[in-house]
């Protein structure tokens, strides 16, 4: 016969499922397979001072939205532990930096997917994905035009048809508006049903990773100015929040649709 619960035995903090185990395994070392292969985890950016946009943080995200914070934040700690072991600009030497404020990416994106609803979040995600298309798209064609014109060589069939649009910056400036408001309302389309809630946790997991690590290493390092992590976080931090906004929609509706069949 089994003995009965005592009532004062102390109760844990936090349970993890086997599954919680299992998907905690699987994205934290998806995370470090996309660290290790800088083609899978890092995109090119011509125009950032990086140089790449990470993807390192959207196993973190889903880790978050899926199976909740502590396994969001187990996930996040490999993240900023490859960051650390890896680094190469001091800044992410620094623990506090490199361990921080990625422990708390799937915190965040978890309580922001819960938190927000369907309506608001359609609307939130809508708009802040146009804006951010609209300037990543604007940073690109002024990068370009940039080397276009200190070469005095326009390259290509893409150089010859935009660079007339990015030479004139009114009119540069109204195309990327109308394609940010195209990409607004594709996407308000695009997120109806329960499509909106894991986007705003991919928005929110994204803009914890870029405001938090910026400001910390603007506080700690006083020689990065406020003016340089604001720049940084345009050009690096806008690409990866799109890039997260499509690809935990798209795996997130995968899985909820391989779960709903069950």
């Amino acid at each position: 016969m089994s003995q009965p619960v005592s009532p004062n035995r102390p109760k844990r903090p936090f349970r993890l499922t086997t599954r919680q185990i299992v998907i905690s395994g699987l994205l934290g070392g998806l995370t470090a397979a996309m660290g290790a292969i800088p083609t899978i985890g890092f995109i090119p950016i011509p125009f950032s001072p990086a140089g790449h946009a990470t993807l390192l943080h959207i196993p973190v995200i889903l880790a978050g939205i899926l199976e909740g914070p502590v396994v969001g934040a187990f996930v996040g700690a490999i993240f900023g532990l490859f960051s650390f072991l890896n680094a190469t600009l001091p800044f992410f030497k620094d623990p506090l930096i490199a361990f921080g404020p990625r422990i708390l990416i799937g915190v965040f994106a978890y309580y922001a997917y819960r938190g927000v609803k369907q309506p608001q979040a359609r609307v939130i995600v809508a708009g802040v994905l146009g804006l951010a298309v609209a300037r990543t798209v604007y940073e690109t064609g002024a990068f370009l035009n940039t080397r276009w014109a200190a070469s005095d060589y326009v390259p290509g069939f893409f150089g010859r048809l935009f660079h007339p649009l990015t030479a004139q910056v009114p009119a540069w400036i109204a195309v990327t508006a109308v394609l940010g408001l195209a990409v607004a309302g594709s996407a308000w389309v695009l997120l109806r049903g329960r499509n909106a809630p894991p986007a705003m946790g991919a928005i929110v997991g994204t803009l914890t990773n870029t405001v938090l690590v910026l400001t910390l290493i603007v506080v700690r390092y006083k020689t990065f100015t406020p003016g340089m992590a604001f720049f940084v976080g345009l050009t690096n931090g806008l690409p990866e929040m799109i890039l997260a906004v499509l690809l935990v929609a798209l795996v997130y509706r995968g899985i909820r649709a391989s779960l709903d069949r069950r």
